[in-house]
């Protein structure tokens, strides 16, 4: 356990400004500080987020310390619990509105069951009509929409002249316009 003839020491250098002993103040008193703001807030996130708090209190008020009126960790205790009352008291405490809790409950960005049934309805035709094509327009198509490869990246592919890749593209689009129609 930490004295007060090592904390009041440290206090009175934090007052000075002396960052070296803010930090081992902290590494004193903080196991200490934040069980008790633990305790009395019962989250740990909040918790963490006071306890910055409180040690920016401290640094500024160590000036107002006095020996002769309290031990040192009694000091820092009293402005670490008066802070989690502060904290417990504020009025927008992450209270969600009621509308938005269920709201964010149900509400589901995966598509539904008549969603997923006319996505396969569509699959279906689609791979109908592809199958009417001829191979190479399905390949071209294929490459072009499912590799994302332009007309002359597919035309390096298949050692085949730009303008004949162009046409059995254009070719097969057609055909498949025709048949979805």
């Amino acid at each position: 356990m930490v004295t007060a003839e090592t904390l009041s020491p440290l206090l009175a250098r934090c007052a000075q400004g002396d960052e070296k002993a803010l930090e081992q103040l902290y590494k004193h008193t903080a196991p200490q500080l934040f069980a008790l703001v633990l305790r009395m807030l019962r989250r740990r996130d909040w918790a963490e987020e006071v306890m910055q708090e409180c040690y920016v209190r401290i640094w500024q008020h160590a000036g107002d310390y006095s020996a002769a009126q309290s031990q040192p960790l009694t000091w820092m205790s009293r402005i670490v619990r008066n802070h989690c009352i502060d904290w417990l008291r504020k009025p927008q405490l992450e209270v969600p509105d009621v509308d938005d809790v269920i709201v964010n409950a149900w509400a589901d960005e995966a598509p539904g069951p008549m969603s997923l049934l006319s996505q396969n309805q569509d699959s279906k035709r689609i791979a109908e009509c592809l199958k009417r094509l001829e191979s190479v327009q399905r390949q071209v198509i294929a490459m072009a929409f499912f590799d994302d490869l332009s007309h002359s990246e597919i035309a390096a592919r298949l050692a085949a002249p730009l303008g004949t890749v162009k046409s059995w593209c254009r070719r097969g689009l057609e055909k498949l316009k025709g048949c979805l129609a």
